[in-house]
């Protein structure tokens, strides 16, 4: 074999190494992963070439997903009441988008973002009069740099009765922690009803939310985002003994699926 077939054999090698390793950091696309191993798992941190448009759309659909959901019906608790609960949220997002890639890193190739954003949640509510209800929530990423805290206040002004559903009004905010490169707000007010039939309560309501995001990094010089989300929601709610079982699907820019564990103490 020649030095021109060993030459042309190298340079077809080397195309295929280069392909092979594009391919599996982009996929055909603009994406990859931004890896950093010094991070356990996967971390929201900034990228310096994150843009505006890509900023906005990370705060419209990370804001979706974090605002204070429902997963209870437009009754209350009834005065000196409470409630804790477990719930779980799966929220489908497009991991190739840059507004995740830029707004993330990952600790190693193996660990990406994945096709959903999947939230487990500690909550606690308590009626402090017969038509109020006081909540909170609280979550972190096992290993990430991020977490949420949110709290609620449901007044219902309407009370359920035999031929008559229930309605109420919900006021919530929940706020990004942990993160330096960036803060995250989100403000709600919803208006919601039920009507219990036997032990199943299904319910549907409509949330506006308000996302405030600024960031707070050198590495970027980006305006603050404020952006108004409007969605919808439908749930179930059902009541045995002690035990209380919530399912919920909100539809919006981002649809999150949530269902909930809850005991009454």
């Amino acid at each position: 074999m020649n030095s021109k077939h060993l030459k042309g054999l190298a340079i077809a090698a080397f195309l295929f190494l280069f392909v092979s390793t594009s391919h599996s950091q982009s996929n055909g696309t603009d994406w990859y992963w931004r890896i950093d191993p010094s991070v356990k798992s996967c971390s929201m941190v900034i990228n310096p070439s994150l843009t505006q448009a890509q900023w906005h759309r990370f705060a419209r659909e990370a804001g979706t997903i974090l605002s204070f959901r429902s997963l209870a019906p437009a009754t209350t608790l009834g005065k000196k009441n409470f409630e804790i609960a477990i719930d779980y949220s799966y929220s489908p997002v497009d991991q190739h988008s840059l507004a995740w890639i830029n707004t993330f890193v990952h600790p190693d190739e193996d660990c990406p973002l994945g096709d959903a954003i999947v939230i487990p949640t500690i909550r606690a509510g308590m009626g402090i009069s017969k038509n109020m209800d006081i909540g909170g929530y609280w979550t972190t990423a096992p290993g990430a740099n991020y977490g949420a805290v949110g709290g609620e206040l449901k007044y219902a002004f309407l009370q359920e009765s035999e031929k008559r559903p229930a309605a109420a009004v919900r006021a919530s905010f929940a706020i990004l922690t942990g993160v330096p490169d960036f803060n995250l707000n989100i403000y709600s007010v919803d208006l919601m009803t039920s009507k219990k039939f036997g032990r199943f309560a299904p319910y549907v309501g409509l949330r506006q939310s308000l996302v405030a995001a600024t960031e707070t990094t050198s590495k970027v010089d980006l305006k603050d985002e404020r952006v108004s989300i409007a969605l919808g929601y439908a749930g179930v709610a059902s009541y045995i003994w002690v035990l209380n079982l919530m399912a919920e699907y909100n539809v919006a820019s981002v649809n999150t699926f949530a269902f909930a564990l809850g005991f009454n103490l």
